[in-house]
């Protein structure tokens, strides 16, 4: 059995659709011929989409890329100031822990609009898979510094460790960390071995240790 497209693939919300030319020019007149239309999302993407009214086009949009009838055609400029609570409501993404994760990932505006670049289609699956693909190459290319680590570590350890594996840690993770015999300088070590290692990871690699000895 063929697997159906989803009936919504984007969920962010439409700034602005404008009616443009027949996708089929010799069936002008026609009450229900077909043209494209441009529409703005909450990014700031334009899209072209086709229908043959406007509650039309913007029910197609919502089914997501399918060129070449519905794709982008012109990319989001660069925003300087946007944050990640604003960029977390233009996605109207509302499961908490995918919100946590991109305010620990999403840290800056650069980051911010890198995502709004890569992600195509908006729905809580595409911003799962863009999202951890960008953490994956943050913490291959873009690590917080060593020296800023250690220095946070001696401060606030639980922000430290939440920004060293850019994931959410709280207070019983950190106890777990600390009881399995965590500490900045095991952090930094393991980082070298495996730039992509999570915390769960990093604490059973540190129990295996402390069996083994």
């Amino acid at each position: 059995m063929s697997k159906r497209r989803p009936r919504k693939l984007n969920v962010q919300a439409i700034l602005d659709i404008i009616k443009k030319n027949l996708v089929w020019p010799e069936l002008k007149g026609l009450p229900d011929a077909i043209h494209y239309y441009h529409l703005t999302d909450a990014l700031g993407r334009k899209w072209q989409t086709i229908g043959c009214h406007v509650t039309d086009a913007i029910k197609v949009f919502k089914m997501g890329e399918y060129p070449p009838w519905t794709l982008i055609i012109e990319s989001a400029p660069y925003d300087p100031h946007i944050t990640v609570r604003e960029l977390i409501a233009m996605l109207n993404c509302e499961d908490n822990a995918l919100v946590n994760d991109m305010q620990i990932i999403l840290n800056t505006t650069v980051r911010c609009n890198q995502f709004i670049n890569v992600i195509v289609n908006v729905n809580y699956y595409s911003i799962f898979t863009v999202l951890y693909d960008l953490k994956n190459d943050y913490l291959l290319n873009d690590p917080i510094p060593i020296s800023d680590f250690e220095a946070m570590y001696n401060i606030n350890p639980i922000e430290a460790l939440s920004r060293f594996y850019l994931e959410n840690v709280d207070t019983l993770d950190y106890w777990v960390w600390v009881q399995a015999g965590g500490s900045a300088e095991l952090a930094v070590n393991f980082r070298k071995a495996n730039p992509t290692l999570t915390l769960i990871e990093a604490i059973e690699k540190l129990e295996r240790m402390r069996d083994i000895t």
